[in-house]
C-alpha cells in the first residue's frame, strides 16, 4: 500500500511542477561549484546578472538559472533564515490587522534580507493588491512564482537523494500547505549520507491513513543557525510552524496559538 502511494504522491508531484521540467541537480555534487560560478562575472551564473534578471521577472529565466541564483544567496551577509521568521509573523499579523501600509515597510526589510523567501513575496504580493498597486501585485506574485517552480524542479522530495533544496527552514511547511494544499502529519530532521542537514515532513492525503514523507535540503541555512546576533535557534524556547493557510506562527511552551483565516 505505501508503495502505491508513494508512486501516486510521484504523479501528484510532477502535476505540481507548473509544467517546467526537472533540473539535474544533486547539491552535494554540485553546489560548490555552482557558488562559485555565481561569483564569476564572466560566466552565465555570474550573480548581478541573474538578480536583475530576476527583479525584471524575465520569463526566459530557467529553474535551474533560478537555483543558481538562490544558491549564490546563500554567501551573502544578510542571508540568515532562522532570524527572518519573527519578522514573517509580525508581517503576517500587521496583514491580519490590515495595516497595509506598515507592512510593506516590514516587507521591504525581509525582502531585502532574503529576495527570494516565499512568504515575503506572498505577502507582499497581498499587500499591492490591498494597496491598489496592481503592477506591483502581479510583479511579486511572478517572482513568488518562480521560486516556487525552481524549488519544485530540483528534486522530487521523496528521497534523501531527490530533496528539495530550499533556503528556509519554513519553506517545506509553507509547500505542502499552499501548493500541495495538504496536512503535515510529522515533523522531523535527519542528514543524508553526506551530512547535509534535511527537513523530513509527512503530507497526508485525505483519503489515507499513510503520512508520506517529503525531504527538504535546508544545509545552507543550517549553516547560518547561528546569526549575525549570536542567535541559535536551537537554544529558543519557542518553536516555529506554519499553519494551513501559509501563516508562520511560534508556538510558545508548546501551547498552540488561534489560527486565523484570511479570504
Amino acid at each position: 500500500m505505501k508503495r502505491t502511494l508513494t508512486a501516486i504522491l510521484g504523479i501528484f508531484i510532477t502535476c505540481l511542477v507548473y509544467g517546467q521540467d526537472k533540473i539535474d541537480f544533486d547539491f552535494t555534487r554540485d553546489y560548490d561549484s555552482i557558488l562559485k560560478m555565481t561569483k564569476d562575472n564572466s560566466n552565465k551564473l555570474f550573480y548581478s546578472d541573474l538578480f536583475e534578471r530576476f527583479q525584471k521577472v524575465d520569463s526566459t529565466l530557467t529553474n535551474y538559472e533560478l537555483v543558481a541564483l538562490q544558491i549564490g544567496y546563500t554567501d551573502n551577509p544578510k542571508y540568515y533564515p532562522y532570524q527572518d521568521i519573527n519578522l514573517e509573523k509580525e508581517i503576517w499579523s500587521l496583514n491580519e490587522n490590515e495595516e497595509f501600509n506598515l507592512a510593506e515597510k516590514k516587507l521591504d526589510t525581509l525582502l531585502s534580507n532574503n529576495p527570494y523567501n516565499i512568504l515575503g513575496h506572498r505577502e507582499m504580493s497581498y499587500v499591492q493588491s490591498k494597496l491598489g498597486n496592481k503592477e506591483r501585485a502581479h510583479l511579486h506574485y511572478k517572482q513568488f512564482d518562480l521560486i516556487l517552480a525552481s524549488v519544485m524542479s530540483s528534486g522530487d522530495g521523496t528521497s534523501y537523494e531527490t530533496s528539495w533544496f530550499t533556503l528556509s527552514p519554513a519553506d517545506g511547511q509553507l509547500i505542502i500547505k499552499l501548493v500541495f494544499q495538504r496536512a503535515i502529519c510529522s515533523i522531523g530532521t535527519g542528514s543524508d549520507h553526506n551530512g547535509n542537514f534535511h527537513d523530513i515532513l509527512g503530507m497526508k492525503f485525505e483519503d489515507s491513513e499513510d503520512c508520506i514523507e517529503l525531504f527538504f535540503n535546508i544545509e545552507p541555512a543550517t549553516k547560518r543557525m547561528f546569526g549575525k546576533n549570536g542567535l541559535n535557534i536551537n537554544e529558543l524556547e519557542d518553536k516555529v510552524d506554519v499553519d494551513e493557510n501559509g501563516r508562520v506562527i511560534i508556538k510558545k511552551n508548546e501551547k498552540k496559538k488561534k489560527k486565523k483565516n484570511r479570504n
